[in-house]
């Protein structure tokens, strides 16, 4: 029989008295209903314990809940709109249920939905949820001849009053469903508010969605909180019966609207959603690893261990053929946003998953080169679109794991299906590849002619993006770099984001000052430079060692020197009358950076290595962590390295070849100190200018001088150590020639 006023008086009664319930024993899932508050704002409860209407309440009763009535009794304004044909009873008999995928507009779900009310099930309603999702991404379709469910023109009134029955209904019933029930209700009301936000408000929209803008959205386009922490208390009183399936599908949906309920005593649904997915991890297919991992990268919540027991799934599996396109893409995706660092794991499902990944910033290599051999040796990337060829590329980019062959495989199947590409695809694209340094022209040059034809749909970060790429590869064509591409950086500058403006500076510096070519207006320029010089600089101790070697080789070196160009340089010495920059180049200057045996530099280290020279004018000499962390603790390596990276004349080498050569030099004079190595020193030399000023000081300290007088007319050594910036005396033993003019090449007599 129809369920009356009583039956749901009953319902709204029984959850007050669970809400007071728990609270009185302290349980920290509060129910909504247990304070005087209700999901719409604007309804209240007394001591009789009933639910007042005033709209918009989701929580409220109406005089009466019999629709069946409604339409006899004519309540509606506009009952001959709703098929008589709906309400055949066939001899008494309650109408059955028609099933939601047989309707095909909005309006007639909303409809038959409220003819159906009372004969449905927590199952029919949640599917009425779905579907209206579902239809919402279509285009409604024209009423043609006779329909079982001609809906016709509502009104707004009538509208408003169907959804609010069918939404009351759905609230009243929430703790009735079961675990599919819950996670189906959540998602469809989370991808219809997904819907909304995308779509906006705009004039001459439909009644019904308006009035579902009212119910789940508030003013600012926020989630309405009340109605899914509703949601979310009912979930957690079920939790541990949810399966892999429905535990993903829920975290994807409460994803999908960017919300995350939180509970009184600190912890929140995910939470509890990671611990119950750990425990059941083996029971997650693909779709319900690729829902999960997405769900947590998007909403900025990396459950460090929910992403090592999925990521011991995948890499458990066989093969990855299970894995539908989307879901892999989705997974990785979510592992390299999370930064999860995993040891092991085909269009959308790869992108998607290597996306996740990437985002979440979970860094796990194994899973990434699982992925990648797998791509490599499939028979072809047809059935990969190129939205799942860019979050690849970005996946890995953004995780920094180097796949020379899956990038090259990739970047065939771009090239040719280049016209297929929007505009965020070859942004994405293009940026993945020059990020990881690779810069051929083979893959740039072709997308030219796309990408300039996309340029009037570019955003913000696509427009700095694409740029910043062309600017790395050192590629510039004025069919996409003209005065069009300038209007639509003016367009959008009030847009740009820091990052993009100094990825925008960076192109500009290459177009104005490396080619003389377009350049942005002089108030943008100002801006991106301001920027681009904002960052504050930070100095690592591993530059703090480099810098003090460079000062014990006799240099003296000036830390993160800003250049002309904007660029800041770690340190700056004068060799030979010549300035050289000195690059400390730390792990993030190279590929691979988490794994940390790849010398191949980024794309922003490429981009200074060649703006800096060429608009500064000086030489940039690298110091790469690899190679300093070979030398260990020895000072001495260490100075060594340096003398050879900025070609000064070592020790050694001055010796040989002062003992080598048949013409001694009379600038060279017998030291006769306690090294061997240092016979010879010539005070004109490279060495002397860099090296011997602090080397013979220190050796003068250390070691205990021969007292036999060098030349018999000379005396012996003083006591007193030398200062090299007093005058030279005459008859210092260490220079027994004075400095002339030109170099005498006579044999000097010892």
């Amino acid at each position: 029989m129809w369920r009356g006023h009583q039956a749901v008086q009953s319902s709204a009664q029984r959850w007050l008295l669970r809400g007071r319930h728990q609270a009185s024993v302290g349980n920290n899932y509060h129910h909504p209903f247990s304070s005087a508050r209700c999901l719409g704002g604007a309804a209240s409860y007394g001591a009789t314990d009933k639910l007042l209407l005033q709209k918009p309440s989701i929580r409220s009763l109406l005089p009466s809940l019999v629709r069946y009535g409604d339409v006899r009794a004519n309540n509606l304004s506009n009952p001959e709109l709703i098929s008589s044909h709906a309400f055949s009873t066939r001899g008494g008999k309650r109408p059955r249920v028609p099933l939601m995928r047989d309707l095909h507009s909005v309006d007639e779900v909303i409809v038959t939905a409220y003819e159906y009310l009372d004969d449905m099930s927590r199952r029919d309603i949640s599917a009425v949820w779905a579907r209206i999702a579902l239809l919402m991404t279509k285009r409604q379709p024209k009423q043609r001849g006779k329909s079982s469910h001609n809906t016709g023109k509502l009104s707004f009134d009538d509208m408003e009053h169907i959804l609010h029955k069918i939404f009351n209904d759905t609230a009243n019933g929430i703790e009735d469903c079961n675990m599919k029930e819950l996670a189906a209700t959540t998602l469809g009301m989370a991808k219809i508010v997904k819907i909304l936000r995308q779509q906006g408000k705009s004039r001459g929209e439909d009644n019904s969605r308006a009035i579902l803008r009212r119910l789940l959205l508030s003013k600012d386009m926020k989630p309405n909180r009340e109605l899914f922490k509703l949601f979310a208390n009912a979930s957690m009183d079920k939790l541990d019966q949810f399966d892999a399936r429905h535990l993903s599908n829920l975290a994807y949906a409460y994803a999908l609207i960017d919300h995350v309920p939180e509970f009184d005593d600190g912890s929140d649904l995910f939470d509890h959603i990671a611990m119950k997915a750990v425990e059941i991890k083996a029971e997650f297919n693909a779709q319900g690893i690729s829902n999960a991992t997405w769900a947590y990268a998007t909403v900025g919540k990396p459950h460090r261990k929910l992403f090592e027991a999925i990521g011991d799934q995948v890499v458990a599996s066989k093969h990855l053929n299970e894995f539908k396109s989307q879901n892999l893409s989705n997974t990785v995706w979510a592992y390299a946003t999370a930064g999860v660092r995993h040891p092991k794991f085909v269009g959308k499902a790869i992108s998607n998953t290597l996306w996740a990944y990437a985002k979440a910033g979970f860094n796990y290599p194994e899973l990434f080169e699982k992925v990648a051999n797998h791509i490599v040796k499939s028979d072809g990337l047809d059935r990969f679109i190129p939205q799942h060829l860019s979050n690849i590329t970005w996946a890995y980019a953004t995780a920094q794991v180097s796949q020379p062959k899956l990038f090259q495989r990739v970047a065939k199947a771009a090239i040719q299906r280049k016209e297929e590409f929007i505009s965020q695809d070859v942004a994405n694209l293009l940026w993945a590849y020059a990020t990881m340094g690779i810069t051929d022209k083979q893959l740039f040059l072709p997308f030219v002619p796309t990408a300039a034809k996309l340029v009037g749909t570019y955003n913000n970060q696509d427009i700095a993006n694409m740029a910043w790429a062309y600017a790395v590869a050192d590629v510039d064509d004025p069919t996409l770099f003209n005065a069009h591409f300038i209007n639509k950086c003016v367009e959008k500058k009030d847009g740009f984001e820091m990052e993009a403006l100094r990825q925008l500076y960076q192109w500009h510096l290459g177009q104005t000052k490396e080619k003389s070519k377009s350049r942005l207006p002089l108030d943008l320029q100002e801006r991106c430079y301001d920027i681009f010089i904002s960052e504050e600089p930070t100095v690592s101790k591993f530059q703090d060692d480099v810098v003090a070697q460079l000062s014990s080789i006799g240099l003296e070196p000036k830390e993160e020197v800003l250049m002309g160009s904007g660029y800041r340089i770690d340190a700056i010495v004068e060799v030979n009358e010549k300035t050289i920059g000195i690059e400390v180049d730390g792990p993030s200057h190279f590929i691979g950076r988490i794994i940390g045996r790849s010398m191949s530099p980024t794309g922003s280290t490429i981009l200074k290595r060649r703006q800096v020279p060429s608009i500064d004018g000086i030489d940039l000499v690298p110091v790469p962590y690899l190679e300093w962390n070979k030398l260990g603790k020895d000072r001495k390596k260490k100075q060594e390295y340096l003398r050879k990276l900025l070609g000064l004349t070592t020790v050694e080498s001055c010796v040989t070849a002062c003992e080598t050569s048949s013409i001694r030099c009379p600038k060279f004079v017998n030291s006769r100190l306690g090294n061997p190595m240092l016979r010879y020193i010539c005070y004109e030399s490279d060495l002397f200018a860099h090296v011997a000023t602090q080397e013979l000081l220190k050796m003068v300290k250390e070691h205990k001088r021969d007292e036999t007088p060098l030349n018999p007319t000379s005396s012996s050594l003083s006591s007193k150590p030398w200062s090299w910036s007093e005058p030279r005396p005459s008859s210092s033993p260490w220079i027994s020639v004075q400095p002339s003019s030109q170099p005498s090449l006579a044999p000097l007599d010892l």
